[in-house]
């Protein structure tokens, strides 16, 4: 009677095997073939500018401005006259925006995208007052001429302020005052970042709710900036 001999192991041996020939047929001749590929984005690098804090002054409009003040009365009916006075006086209307510690600016490859803080007038609003030309008059039956030059005198500051403010003063001044932070930027960047004179490399300055694309690109800073 012939003699029967187990070996336990021989089975794991022969499936041990069996899996690694399975593994290596697919792994050396896959039924199918994957292809990936993998499309690097160009970064935005976010940069931060230390400054020095305080104020940077953007932009100066000079203009002859022109106040008049009329004083009209009447005595039961009567017309007793209209008091006039004029001052006129060349202004100078200056223009600020603030410098925080740190501005956060975003490079994409070879542009520079800075948004700058709001344009604000510097106040009070200066005016030359050895320039200052000065007419008064009173009416007929009027002897108030020096006293509504004195209150025209006391209404320019504030006069002022409200043209200073005024949406045709701001609009005056927001491209130079782009120009002046597009230059300050760019001293910056090619002092610290080694950022090119080449014009291939621009700044962009935005100011409060401008968006980027919205206006007309700016030009290299050999065109504009002369650095």
């Amino acid at each position: 009677m012939p003699t029967q001999i187990r070996l336990p192991g021989a089975a794991l041996l022969i499936g041990v095997v069996a899996a690694l020939m399975a593994w290596a047929g697919w792994h050396f001749y896959p039924a199918t073939t994957t292809r990936i590929e993998t499309t690097v984005m160009a970064p935005e690098v976010p940069v931060v500018i230390r400054t020095e804090g305080g104020l940077l002054e953007v932009a100066t409009v000079i203009a002859q401005e022109r106040f008049t003040r009329s004083d009209t009365r009447e005595f039961w009916g009567i017309h007793l006259g209209t008091t006039v006075s004029h001052i006129q006086a060349p202004v100078h209307y200056r223009y600020h925006i603030a410098l925080a510690k740190e501005w956060h600016v975003v490079i994409r490859g070879k542009t520079c995208i800075v948004q700058a803080p709001a344009i604000k007038p510097s106040l009070p609003v200066a005016f030359d007052t050895t320039a200052m030309q000065m007419y008064t008059h009173n009416g007929w039956a009027r002897l108030n001429k020096q006293d509504n030059l004195a209150a025209l005198a006391q209404s320019m500051t504030p006069e002022l302020e409200k043209r200073a403010l005024s949406a045709g003063y701001q609009q005056l001044v927001i491209e130079p005052a782009r120009q002046t932070v597009r230059e300050f930027v760019m001293q910056w960047l090619i002092k610290e970042q080694k950022w090119s004179r080449e014009p291939g490399y621009t700044v962009e300055v935005l100011f409060p709710g401008e968006v980027l694309g919205a206006r007309p690109p700016a030009s290299s800073p050999t065109q504009d900036s002369q650095l």
